[in-house]
């Protein structure tokens, strides 16, 4: 479900009456609840923009099944190739073993070191590198 403004600012005004009755019991002045009131009122509106726009990734499960696959099927880590728009690229790089697509994967897309990416696929730095260097080249 997406984020609704007005029902936000509902329940914001709901909050902050209880809280204006709160600080008047507490003896505070009109001047210190409004400047309390609009640091509140300031920080609601500056989360109004990132809150309008975060997905919720509750139905990503849902998504998954829709889609009639799993979610080691649907890994984009494995299957990132498959996005390639040149039938002939995504022909060559669905030829390759997985652990070369996964190991261009972690170097280009989450610029992780060779060293750290050949601990991960267990094979030796020169390998990966090599792995690295004939996938950009089939992709040029």
């Amino acid at each position: 479900m997406g984020y609704n403004h007005g029902l936000e600012k509902k329940k914001f005004d709901n909050e902050w009456q209880k809280n204006e009755k709160l600080y008047r019991e507490l003896g505070m002045t009109d001047e210190q609840i409004f400047a309390i009131w609009e640091f509140d009122y300031e920080t609601f509106l500056s989360d109004r923009a990132y809150l309008e726009k975060k997905q919720d990734l509750s139905d990503y499960e849902d998504m998954l099944q829709s889609s009639n696959c799993t979610i080691d099927e649907c890994n984009i880590e494995e299957n990132w190739h498959e996005y390639i728009t040149d039938v002939e690229k995504r022909r060559q790089l669905s030829e390759l073993r997985p652990e070369q697509r996964r190991a261009y994967y972690l170097r280009k897309f989450l610029d992780m070191k060779q060293e750290d990416i050949s601990l991960i696929i267990n094979k030796p730095q020169t390998t990966i590198s090599y792995w690295i260097v004939k996938i950009s080249k089939l992709l040029k």
